[in-house]
């Protein structure tokens, strides 16, 4: 599945694997083709859970 989202002027893809579990360095380097940090993903994450 991908995702796109408008940054500024540019437009960021990635592709995100729709499997249950994703390992570590897969789910890092989403985040960094997102452009999204660690700390945002994991605030983002807690306030859904």
């Amino acid at each position: 599945m991908s995702f796109s989202k408008i940054q500024g002027k540019s437009k960021i893809v990635t592709v995100v694997p729709l499997h249950k579990e994703i390992k570590r360095g897969t789910l890092l380097g989403i985040l960094k083709l997102a452009k999204i940090s660690r700390k945002d993903f994991i605030k983002a994450y807690k306030k859904d859970c």
